[in-house]
């Protein structure tokens, strides 16, 4: 009996975009990190060497100077030839390794008083700030010199030493400065030898986390992408869903009240033609004022069946269709408006219908809430966005911005979510001494996630027909 395959786990299938996306962010991101981490790593192994061979360099020259040298040196300042030999043998006998380089014993005012090179002895340089402080304020120091200065003639041919200072007291008081030149060997094999050890180790700490943590990662993505997918969804669901109430309303009131009043606005003008001629006048004046109401009527309700569900929203039917929100602002509220409509090319339907959404929604709030004087519509576009711009002068957003759906209000937010969902951005701008202003950008050719096809459709070219007109 064959067992079955267990089934690979979801993290293991196939992976779409985002997850692809997200591990090759992922590898990237360990390049980086490897690069990093190992200069990190070189670079700090480097400094504990250096740190450890000073640290030893500075024992040994302290051990050195004041077990050996310091007893002869008494005799070797009053010149004894026998002292002198003595200090020679033991700098030869301490450079057989070839580490030890030079070394030098100096007085206060800059003399060397000893040194193996016996050429340097005597020899009176100036006062380097180190050796300074190691004779007045007996301090050990240790560095790595470059050999610059002036009584470095005597280390010719090393590019760099280990240069140590350590304080000598004497028995009779006097204070010197004892100095120790080495060669860097150490200083480099310690190096080596901790990078061989520190950059691998930390490397693999590395590599560890980043594959454990792969896993998690596209988990992470999947759910996002799930939440994003069931946003979207949920959104394009409630846009839908609006869009059928819209079409219904608009439907009954054509099928319905909109022929029903205007057969009774019909009916009402022939009702005073039909009036006996001893009728008085208020009665044909009451019977005109009636028609002429429900004419009124008719014609606003037929302009609420344009807004609720505009017939052409092309580049032409979205300018008039945006045109006539703007004339319903100016007569319903009295509010001049300045628009400006330059499209170059026919937007997707997704794109003009949101567009239609984010201006029908900013007029309403203008309308409703804003106790605006005057506002500004520019709309434009080329072939790759559509760009939506409202400015009012009126009082201004609440502290807290357009989320205010505790408040019961969701139109703004809807309409943020609709256009990011089409890959565009709405931004808003509402300044302390009043007014409000929404940009919108959407892309030209965009579609939603319910209608998405994977083909996008050539844009079909325009002449570009900017109005510039005041209403009001």
């Amino acid at each position: 009996m064959i067992a079955k395959r267990a089934p690979a786990r979801k993290w293991l299938r196939a992976p779409d975009s985002a997850v692809g996306r997200a591990v090759v962010a992922l590898v990237v991101t360990a390049c980086i990190a490897f690069a990093v981490v190992a200069t990190g790593a070189s670079v700090v192994a480097g400094h504990i060497a250096r740190r450890d061979a000073l640290a030893e360099a500075l024992r040994s020259a302290h051990v050195v100077g004041n077990t050996v040298f310091a007893p002869l040196l008494p005799a070797v300042m009053t010149g004894s030839a026998d002292a002198t030999r003595r200090l020679d043998n033991a700098v030869r006998i301490r450079s057989r390794d070839g580490s030890l380089v030079r070394v030098k014993v100096w007085k206060r005012d800059g003399t060397v008083i000893y040194s193996d090179d016996h050429d340097a002895i005597g020899r009176k340089f100036p006062l380097h700030d180190d050796v300074a402080a190691t004779i007045d304020g007996q301090k050990n120091s240790a560095a790595i010199s470059d050999l610059k200065d002036p009584e470095n003639i005597t280390e010719n041919g090393y590019q760099r030493l280990i240069e140590v200072y350590t304080p000598l007291v004497l028995d009779d008081g006097t204070k010197l400065a004892f100095e120790l030149y080495s060669t860097d060997a150490r200083v480099l094999a310690s190096e080596k030898e901790l990078r061989s050890e520190l950059v691998p180790f930390a490397l693999l700490a590395l590599l560890i986390l980043l594959v454990t943590q792969l896993p998690v990662s596209v988990w992470l993505v999947r759910r996002v992408g799930r939440a994003q997918e069931e946003r979207s969804r949920l959104l394009n669901n409630a846009l839908a869903a609006s869009g059928r109430e819209r079409r219904a309303i608009a439907r009954d009131l054509h099928d319905g009240v909109v022929p029903d009043l205007a057969a009774a606005g019909f009916a009402v003008g022939t009702l005073g033609d039909t009036l006996p001629a001893d009728a008085n006048a208020t009665s044909h004046r009451l019977v005109g004022t009636i028609s002429d109401i429900v004419q009124r009527s008719v014609y606003s309700l037929r302009t609420l069946m344009i807004d609720l569900y505009p017939p052409d929203l092309t580049a032409a039917g979205l300018s008039v269709a945006v045109e006539n929100l703007t004339a319903k602002l100016r007569s319903a509220a009295g509010i001049t408006v300045l628009v400006r409509v330059a499209l170059d090319t026919d937007p997707s339907p997704a794109t003009a219908a949101t567009i239609y959404r984010c201006v029908r929604e900013c007029l309403e709030n203008i309308a409703k809430h804003a106790r605006a004087s005057r506002a500004e519509l520019t709309l434009t576009g080329d072939d790759v966005t559509v760009s939506l711009r409202v400015q009012d002068d009126g009082v201004g957003l609440p502290a807290t911005g357009i989320d205010r759906r505790a408040e019961g209000h969701f139109g703004l937010q809807l309409l943020r979510d609709a256009v990011e969902d089409l890959g565009g951005h709405l931004k808003v701008d509402s300044s302390s001494n009043g007014g409000t202003s929404i940009e919108v950008e959407v892309p030209l050719l965009a579609s939603s996630a319910a209608d998405r096809t994977g083909e996008t459709p050539a844009p079909r070219r325009r002449t570009r027909w900017p109005r510039l007109r005041r209403a009001g």
